[in-house]
Parts: C-alpha cells; sequence; structure tokens
C-alpha cells in the first residue's frame, strides 16, 4: 500500500472516532470536575493564576477558552467540551505523523491505533478538562522534539516550546516532562555547539522563564495543600498500577505496573541498534526522567503520585517508545515484525468499551436527562421547591443541568447524606443504601444512579409566611429569618425563599446563607448556595429556594438565614418572601 492510500485510511479512521467523540461530547452528562470549572471559573471570568480561587483543577488553557466559548456561544455543554474534541485533531495528526516515522507498516498501523484508541484517555477529549488537549500538545512537543534530536531546526525548537508551555498550561501534570523536554533541548544545543543567539533567546522566554513561574505556581498550591489527588503507593504500584487497571483492564496492580515497563525494556535493548536510536534514547529519556522524577518528589517531599487521568502522559510515551523499539529490532531479530501487534489490544478494548451515555472514571456522576424530565414534572405540580438529597458529587452538576434548563429546580441537599428530610433523592446503589419508606423512579442506564421518591409525601406546616419588604442597595449582608433558639430547637425545619431580583450585573454573584453558631461561635452549620449557579443574571426574573435546617441535639446560639453579597454589588429585590416549614416528626419517625 502506498505512503498516500494509508494517509488517506488514517484520516479516515480519525475521522471515524472524531465523530464517535462528538457525540460523547453532545450525549454525555456533565461530570463535576466539569461543572465545578464553569461554576467557579468559567461564569465568573475570574481563572487567571493569582486572581483566582486556589485548587488544582484550574486548567487555564481550558478555562480560558471555555470562558471565551461561553461568552460567544452560551453555557451549553457542548460549547465548553468543542476545544478539548478540536484538540483531538491535533492528536490525530501527530499520531498520523508519528506512524510514518517508521519503517515496518505492522509497527506503523499497531502505533496509529494504539494513539489514535487508547481506552479512557481518549474520553478525555470530549470532556471540558484540560487531560486531552494537553496530551494532544505533549505529542507535538515529543513529534518536534525527536526530529531536533536527529537534525536541528530551529522551527522545531520553536514547535516544542510552543506546545510543551501551552500543554502544561492545559494540565500541571505534565510540569515533569515540560523540565525534561527543556533540558534535553539543552542539551542538543550544547551538543551541536549552537552560538545561536535566537534559539537560546527562545528557551529562555519560552520554556525557562515560565517554567519557573508554573514550577513556583505548583509550589504554592502544595503549600496550600491542594495538590491532593494521587497515591502514596508509588510509581509502580501506583501510577502504573492505575493505568494497569483503566487502560488495559488489569486488576492486580503489579500485573498491570509490569506490562507498562515492558516498553522501556524493549527501549534499553533496542540502543544497541542503529534503527530509530536519536528516537528511542529521547523517549527513554523522558519516560525514566518522568518516572525517576516522580520517586523524588514523593519519597523527599512527600508529593503524592500521580494516577489514571494524571498519569495519562506516559501512555503516548509508552506506545512510542514500544512502536519504535519493536521496530528496530526486527532487523536483529526478525520475529520482533509482529511483536508490535499486541498494542491492538487498546484500540479493540476503547471500542468494546465505547458508548454515548457515560464516562468510565465517573459513571455515578452522570445524571441523565431523563432525571430532570422526572424532576421537573414533580416540580410542577408543587407549590414549594422540591428538596432533593444527594451525595457531595451531585450539586454542582445538578445545578448546571438546572441552568440549562431555566434555573427551576431546586439546589441539592448533601448535609448528612443519605438522610430521609428530602422529597426525592439521587443515589449510587453501590455504595449507598436509601433510607426506608422510599422507591425508585428512574435508573440510569449505567445503574450507578437512581432517582428515589418518597413512598408518602413529605408532611410539613407552614409555621411562618412572611412578605419582606422590596430592598435595594449592595450591603454585603441582609438577614431574612433569625428565630428565637427556643422556638426552633429539637425540630427539623425548611426555609423557603422568594423573591423578584434585578441586578445589571452578570453573574449576581449573591448567596442564600443558613448558618447555626454554638455557645462559642463555632459553627455547627454553614449551609451556602450561589445562586449565579441557578441563574447567571437576574433581570425580573424569580428565585425560588428551599434550603433544610436540620434538628440539633445540642442546644444552638444562633440560627440564621441571609443574603451573602460579597462583591457588593447592586441588587434590588421585590416581592420578597420567606416562609418556614416545620417537618412532622411522626412522619420522619416511619421512614428512619
Amino acid at each position: 500500500m502506498s505512503s498516500r492510500s494509508e494517509r488517506t485510511l488514517q484520516f479516515a479512521a480519525a475521522a471515524i472516532v472524531f465523530v464517535y467523540l462528538a457525540l460523547r461530547a453532545v450525549l454525555v452528562p456533565s461530570v463535576h470536575d466539569e461543572a465545578a470549572t464553569f461554576q467557579t471559573y468559567v461564569l465568573t471570568g475570574r481563572y487567571l493564576p493569582y486572581l483566582s480561587h486556589w485548587d488544582a483543577g484550574n486548567h487555564f488553557l481550558i478555562t480560558a477558552v471555555g470562558r471565551a466559548s461561553y461568552l460567544l456561544f452560551g453555557p451549553q455543554l457542548f460549547v465548553l467540551r468543542a476545544f478539548p474534541l478540536l484538540c483531538f485533531a491535533l492528536y490525530a495528526w501527530y499520531a498520523v505523523r508519528f506512524s510514518h516515522m517508521l519503517a515496518d507498516p505492522v509497527a506503523r498501523w499497531s502505533c496509529f491505533g494504539a494513539l489514535l484508541l487508547t481506552p479512557f484517555l481518549i474520553e478525555f477529549f470530549a470532556l471540558f478538562r484540560g487531560y486531552g488537549p494537553s496530551l494532544a500538545l505533549l505529542l507535538m512537543a515529543v513529534f518536534h522534539l525527536l526530529r531536533i534530536a536527529e537534525n536541528y531546526r530551529r522551527r522545531d525548537l520553536l514547535l516544542v516550546l510552543l506546545a510543551m508551555l501551552l500543554a502544561c498550561s492545559a494540565s500541571l501534570t505534565l510540569i515533569m516532562l515540560w523540565c525534561l523536554t527543556l533540558a534535553i533541548t539543552c542539551a542538543i544545543l550544547l551538543r551541536d555547539a549552537r552560538n545561536d543567539f535566537r534559539s537560546w533567546l527562545m528557551l529562555l522566554t519560552l520554556g525557562l522563564v515560565p517554567l519557573s513561574l508554573a514550577a513556583r505556581y505548583s509550589l504554592e498550591l502544595a503549600e496550600r495543600g491542594l495538590l491532593y489527588y494521587g497515591t502514596k503507593t508509588g510509581v509502580l504500584l501506583g501510577t502504573l498500577g492505575s493505568l494497569g487497571k483503566w487502560v488495559l483492564g488489569v486488576e492486580p496492580p503489579i500485573i498491570g505496573a509490569l506490562l507498562l515497563l515492558i516498553p522501556v525494556v524493549l527501549g534499553v535493548a533496542a540502543l544497541r541498534t542503529t534503527t530509530n536510536r536519536h528516537r528511542i534514547a529521547v523517549l527513554l529519556l523522558l519516560m525514566l526522567g518522568e518516572l525517576l522524577g516522580r520517586v523524588v518528589l514523593g519519597e523527599l517531599f512527600g508529593v503524592l503520585y500521580p494516577v489514571d487521568r494524571t498519569a495519562m502522559h506516559l501512555l503516548p510515551l509508552l506506545i512510542l517508545l514500544f512502536t519504535f523499539a519493536t521496530d528496530a529490532l526486527r532487523t536483529a531479530w526478525p520475529s520482533f515484525h509482529w511483536v508490535s501487534l499486541v498494542l491492538l489490544w487498546l484500540p479493540g478494548r476503547a471500542i468494546a468499551t465505547a458508548n454515548l451515555d457515560r464516562t468510565a472514571y465517573w459513571p455515578e456522576q452522570a445524571i441523565p436527562p431523563g432525571v430532570f424530565a422526572a424532576v421537573q414534572e414533580r416540580q410542577a405540580r408543587s407549590e414549594r421547591p422540591l428538596l432533593v438529597g444527594g451525595y457531595r458529587q451531585n450539586p454542582r452538576v445538578w445545578i448546571y443541568g438546572s441552568m440549562l434548563r431555566g434555573g427551576e429546580l431546586n439546589f441539592i441537599d448533601e448535609a448528612g447524606f443519605p438522610q430521609p428530610t428530602c422529597d426525592l433523592m439521587l443515589l449510587d446503589p453501590s455504595f449507598f443504601t436509601p433510607p426506608v419508606g422510599f422507591h425508585p423512579v428512574l435508573t440510569a442506564s449505567t445503574g450507578r444512579l437512581v432517582l428515589l421518591e418518597r413512598s408518602r409525601p413529605l408532611r410539613t406546616t407552614v409555621a411562618l409566611d412572611s412578605t419582606l419588604t422590596d430592598f435595594i442597595g449592595d450591603s454585603e449582608f441582609l438577614e431574612l429569618w433569625s428565630p428565637y433558639i427556643d422556638s426552633v430547637q429539637g425540630r427539623e425545619w425548611l426555609i423557603e425563599v422568594g423573591a423578584r431580583l434585578q441586578s445589571d450585573h452578570m453573574p449576581l454573584e449573591l448567596r442564600i446563607v443558613v448558618e447555626v453558631r454554638d455557645e462559642d461561635d463555632e459553627l455547627m452549620l454553614y449551609d451556602v448556595v450561589d445562586i449565579e449557579d441557578m441563574r447567571p443574571a437576574f433581570h425580573g426574573d424569580r428565585l425560588h429556594v428551599l434550603r433544610r435546617l436540620p434538628a440539633f441535639d445540642e442546644r444552638p446560639a444562633r440560627v440564621a438565614c441571609y443574603f451573602w453579597n460579597p462583591r457588593h454589588q447592586r441588587y434590588n429585590g421585590s416581592n420578597a418572601r420567606i416562609r418556614i416549614h416545620e417537618v412532622m416528626s411522626d412522619d420522619l419517625s416511619q421512614t428512619r
């Protein structure tokens, strides 16, 4: 088959995978990290380092593009996922280019197939996260790094530096590879005795300076305890073992780790050949340098070892190392002509696990449209907002889904989950047992999310129904309700807040807070909901929220419900009303 025909087939295969990912970007429900990124950074427009909320989940490149996409096209999930999806085209392009570096057609197609359809990894090109784009940019950087290792060109150096800068802007987990890439480029320039001022200037301005800033930022994240995702079990059982589970489908961590180390062994053996020697040497330096660097950070500085999605950047390196090594070793041992076929396990597994309704890692977080429709139907028949109980990973996804549906559904109640004081409940049956007195309404196709409803409606009685005077201003706090403690102690209450709000700010960063403190002024409860997550702008729109005040065994010193306006934005409210519902204790006793 001619090279042109091969490329045509490869582009056709890439196009099919692109369509599949586009369908996933449209159909797979959002997960917690996507919704949280949108609400915390995209919606507010505050995402730049040092000027935004500190969290390692802020993937700067993705949030910046997501912010622009949101302003141009709106908050729909496909709009947010469009940039990672488009990055798959870049990833596929370099998968094609890498494959054509290989002389053996078996190795060439195995390399292309494994890169194009790596299970688990491929999903992240259809999610509003930074991992997919960072891998596309990493593949670009490694390709041009291999080229300058053999034949230096300033254009390749520029592309390496730009690709790694953007890759780490998309995901800081690549910072170790960034360090190694810059070290290798420095070594190449010194090896060739290049007194090339422009090359060294590019290396400084596009490499060393931004790397030092990224390293500083990473240290500050660590100081704040925000590099919390990972494991202490080491490179083998932790990092490689997790990839063996999610990518290869191998459960015992040690077996998965040993399988993933085979490319390194083959790469070392292939260094004795002349074919691909420079390329294999660079790939080995990147791979072993990354693993050794993680050991140093883990053992000397207590940094957690990366796992699953934060370790995915090792996969393209391993695939490339394996195929370049087998391509080189077949010259000495012709039987290696067929060895690279084992990589077809990856696209085979990706095809076998293909779906359009879930992510492999977070199936319980995917709330299908049918669940929203069922709750909307019940909400239309209720005078008060329905209280939906959920696990701590549900609220962000739920209220994002509510916003896309006009902000009609109430915020989720996660306190004490699972507990019976709610009308409906979202529950993962593989982890939680529902309270007595609930029956299933709808089960997601994953089997990991069930919408439950009380068999008997929650009985309440209205203890207070008060209309508030219209208010206008930009004060930080506006108290809505602060009862005498003896009047609420020992019982459970629902606080219903309604008002029509008007503001020129978008978003209106107003919060409803239910706060309970003890005699020592320590918090017993601090329940806060951000109304911009429900509706970014209010132009006379109705706010209607229900929050739960649980019963406390210890007597509180203060109970209050209030608006909190931390940014002192000007707004006004009319037709404001607060209703306090007492939950009937005899009803609850039958469901506990």
